[in-house]
């Protein structure tokens, strides 16, 4: 049985001891939008992040939601995608729950909310969240 792990094509090994000082270079590099409707108050979409890696771009790419007019969370912070394989101080793959959580914690690290509602604001500067939208819903007794 061979030792070598065979990476899809574009992976970037990472070592994740690097996380914290990599996290200060990575940029945004595209927020999409997704409309789910016009009656629908607020937008959710995918945000993507990249940082140059020796010769190669290393991603990461999630969901996110808002919640109301100016402010957007992430939409499962362990659904975290990435062309990125991180490794131990020994140069071994993490197990795929801990990439999770790492991956969790580098977007924790990111200013990411304030480029999405950027680009909220310069898609739709007139959007209004329609009268009585975010009234709660009472429960009759």
């Amino acid at each position: 049985m061979s030792s070598l792990i065979r990476l899809p094509e574009g992976s970037v090994c990472w070592p994740v001891a690097a996380l914290s000082s990599a996290a200060q270079d990575v940029r945004h590099a595209q927020t999409r939008i997704t409309r789910s409707g016009d009656s629908a108050p607020f937008l959710s979409g995918t945000t993507r992040w990249e940082r140059r890696y020796a010769d190669m771009l290393a991603w990461v790419e999630w969901n996110w939601v808002e919640m109301d007019e100016g402010t957007v969370v992430q939409a499962d912070p362990l659904n975290v995608r990435s062309n990125v394989l991180l490794l131990d101080e020994c140069g071994r793959p993490l197990l795929s729950s801990r990439r999770r959580a790492t991956l969790a914690t580098l977007v924790y690290l990111l200013p990411w909310q304030g480029a999405v509602l950027d680009e909220l604001r310069q898609s739709a500067p007139q959007r209004r969240v329609p009268v009585g939208a975010a009234a709660p819903m009472r429960l009759a007794a």
